[in-house]
């Protein structure tokens, strides 16, 4: 009954923890739960509405500048339609035929360089070249043009025959403008300035140059006299990219704020742009961002978003320009100023949000005087609780004259504080009795869990102990099968081999095998210490520290721990050499998980390594008898304050989940102690003593203490592990 009314009342609570706050009352929950669809459905319809308005912004953002890098590129193929024009005309007009016929020019002749120069600077050219049938320059403007190379091949000119003329952009090396005209090469040079969010680039200097190109047959009464080839350097072509922008961009195109911009690119590079920079210079040498590189010149798609163009946010529309090899060797940009349609953007979401808060306020004002009178029988009924908490037991609601749901509410609640009335007096007589019996179960339910306690840990220690000395006996005898086998044939081996080198060799694998089982003894021994235990003779803890560190070998080299031995001790010791080993094999496997996280510890050395020194020293023990005292220290993370004082209780461990049982120390901590011995534990203990002696902030140091003279306790050990086991029996079958 009790575990029903129990559940009854923690379900609402858990509810009432889980949507409402505490302290709130039932008239704010009944408003906010009449409030939701006021409160959450118009933000939810106005966030809709804003969300397509943008999306709406941008994609008139993104048309707008769509269409203006198309017309870009129009005007831009038109310019260079309009140069092949231009020279055909000049080619085919009746001008030039009548200076051919005057000048006898026929065939292989050249065109004087100052007619060609008077045509280049007509044509608005920056070079004008005449070539030969075999592809060879004949003569040029200007001058220093001339040149004995060939432009192009005979395939080439064949197909721009047949097409009665070609114009293309060109990608012109240093040498290649220089071989044309040296103030051509001048003029393509400039500086590249560095950019943020620019492709990292150690060139400091563009030197190539980006060249429109046309090439047009040129003809005397029918018969082929060669090529007019010439060409636009459009490296810091200012009058080309201000006309361009003016044509994309007229006045009154754009809100007022706003102005347009147009660039040409050598590959990632501003050559000729009417974007200025915050000196309100032009940003010649500039370059464009990653993002845009990657996509236009990266993988041939056009930009047509929102970029940051040097020092602010621009609508902008980029295009690849592809050279006749296909190879997109430049772009072509245009766009215009974003700020004055994002002020406008954000005036109408202030305007927005103005409305939607005002539309909300007044909601709620509504909302809260119409639902006020509802609420009065809830406020009187949780007055007349608080005053029933306070001890007034007789308050009741009493009449509301009024006939509703809450009205009768308050009726049953006043029956009920009755009814409570009633079985309070009941309960208090109940509850007397019941705290008497509950008393008196809970201090002998204390006593026997601590009875329990003690016997089940002294228990599961013996039966662990146990445990592994039988799967080290089985896995014992497993090996020195094998072991046998093999050192008998080795005396076979031994009798049929007469060669003294095949002898010397049978002796390293005899000494190798009997290594093994030597090993083998030595861990049955370490497992089972009774059955191996000898106290007659006196013990030198050396030799065990040795063995110990065998055992424990693979874990110290896993940490990479460096082993700093100092042995003082001269005096033997009398205890078992099984268990003592138990206790050092326990002790080096700690340190070696300990200084696993050896870079997290706080050394003050930079230097520092993963350190176990081992010490040990004669001692004189309190009652004045003789002893010895082995000392197990690292320079690990130390232990805390409160580990330290729980490290010996049973099975408590710090270690991660298979890793450790928590019986290594407090088992080590009895075996020492059965023959008057101890284990105790310090830590930190580094840096003590180091100037200014600041106080110890890592390591740890465990410090073994036996005696000289000590009785052999393995039957000790037998002993009370039965009495364990017998206590543990009786408690469990209620005894």
């Amino acid at each position: 009954m009790r575990g029903l009314e129990s559940g009854v009342t923690q379900r609402p609570q858990s509810i009432r923890g889980q949507f409402w706050p505490k302290r709130w009352t039932v008239k704010t929950k009944l408003m906010v739960t009449a409030s939701i669809p006021l409160l959450l459905l118009i933000p939810m319809v106005a966030s809709l509405l804003w969300s397509a308005g943008q999306a709406a912004y941008t994609e008139v953002l993104v048309s707008k500048v769509r269409s203006d890098l198309v017309l870009a590129q129009q005007v831009f193929d038109g310019a260079q339609k309009n140069k092949l024009q231009e020279l055909r005309a000049w080619a085919e007009s009746a001008n030039l035929r009548n200076f051919l016929l005057a000048n006898k020019i026929s065939r292989g002749g050249r065109l004087p360089e100052s007619y060609l120069d008077a045509q280049t600077e007509k044509l608005g050219l920056s070079y004008l070249r005449m070539v030969g049938q075999d592809g060879k320059i004949l003569n040029a403007s200007p001058e220093s043009a001339l040149t004995t190379q060939q432009i192009l091949d005979p395939s080439s000119l064949e197909k721009i025959t047949s097409q009665s003329g070609s114009v293309h952009i060109a990608l012109l090396s240093s040498e290649d403008l220089a071989a044309i005209s040296t103030d051509l090469a001048k003029q393509a040079k400039m500086p590249i300035v560095p950019t943020p969010n620019a492709t990292a680039d150690e060139r400091t200097l563009e030197t190539r140059g980006l060249v429109m190109q046309v090439v047009n047959p040129l003809y005397l009464d029918g018969v082929l006299l060669g090529w007019l080839e010439g060409g636009v350097l459009l490296n810091g072509n200012l009058e080309f990219v201000d006309s361009l922008n003016e044509l994309v961009y007229p006045t009154g195109s754009l809100l007022d704020g706003s102005f347009g911009t147009a660039t040409l690119f050598l590959d990632d590079v501003r050559i000729s742009t009417t974007v200025r920079s915050s000196d309100d210079t032009r940003a010649i040498g500039t370059r464009v961002s990653d993002q845009v590189k990657e996509r236009v010149l990266g993988r041939g798609e056009i930009w047509q978003n929102r970029a940051y163009v040097v020092d602010d946010w621009f609508m902008s529309g980029y295009a690849p320009l592809i050279s006749s090899a296909g190879q997109r060797i430049g772009m072509l940009y245009v766009g215009y100023l974003e700020a004055p349609y994002a002020a406008i953007k954000k005036r109408l979401l202030i305007l927005f949000l103005f409305a939607v808060g005002v539309a909300m306020a007044i909601g709620a004002v509504l909302v809260g005087r119409l639902s006020g009178g509802i609420f009065y029988p809830l406020r009187r009924m949780n007055y007349i609780m608080s005053r029933q908490e306070g001890g007034d037991a007789q308050a009741r609601v009493g009449s509301l004259q009024r006939e509703d749901e809450f009205s009768d509410l308050a009726s049953h609640f006043d029956a009920l504080l009755d009814q409570l009335d009633t079985r309070r007096g009941q309960l208090e007589r109940l509850n007397l009795e019941l705290d008497s019996r509950v008393s008196q179960r809970t201090a002998d339910l204390h006593a026997a869990n601590q009875k329990l306690h003690q016997a089940v840990e002294q228990l599961l220690a013996s039966e662990k102990l146990a445990l592994m000395g039988q799967l080290t006996a089985g896995l014992a005898h497993e090996f020195n099968n094998p072991l046998a086998v093999m050192m008998g044939h080795l005396d076979l081996l031994r009798i049929s081999i007469s060669d003294p080198a095949n002898q010397a060799n049978l002796r390293l694998l005899d000494e190798q095998v009997n290594r093994m089982r030597n090993i083998v003894q030595k861990l049955l021994q370490f497992c089972r210490p009774d059955e191996y235990a000898s106290y007659s003779s006196e013990l030198d803890v050396h030799d065990v520290i040795q063995d110990g560190l065998l055992f424990a070998k693979a874990e110290l080299e896993q940490s990479k721990v460096r082993i700093h031995k100092i042995y003082k001790a001269t005096q033997p010791v009398q205890i078992s050499p099984t268990e003592l080993q138990q206790v050092m094999v326990n002790l080096f496997i700690n340190a070696a998980h300990a200084l696993e996280h050896f870079d997290s510890s706080p050394h003050a050395a930079d230097d520092a390594e993963p350190t176990l020194t081992l010490l040990t020293n004669d001692i004189q023990l309190p009652d004045g008898q003789a002893g010895v005292m082995i000392v197990v220290e690292n320079n690990g993370l130390a232990i805390s304050n409160e580990q330290l004082g729980l490290i010996f209780k049973m099975f408590y461990t710090t270690k991660r989940e298979g890793r450790g049982t928590g019986l290594g120390l407090p088992v080590s901590q009895m075996l020492l102690q059965r023959y008057g011995g101890d284990l105790k534990a310090q830590s930190p203990v580094f840096p003590a003593g180091a100037p200014p002696n600041p106080p110890p902030t890592y390591g740890a140091r465990f410090e073994v203490i036996l005696r000289c003279k000590a009785k052999p306790s393995a039957d000790i050990l037998r002993e009370s592990n039965q009495q364990a086991s017998k206590m543990g029996q009786q408690i469990l079958e209620g005894n």
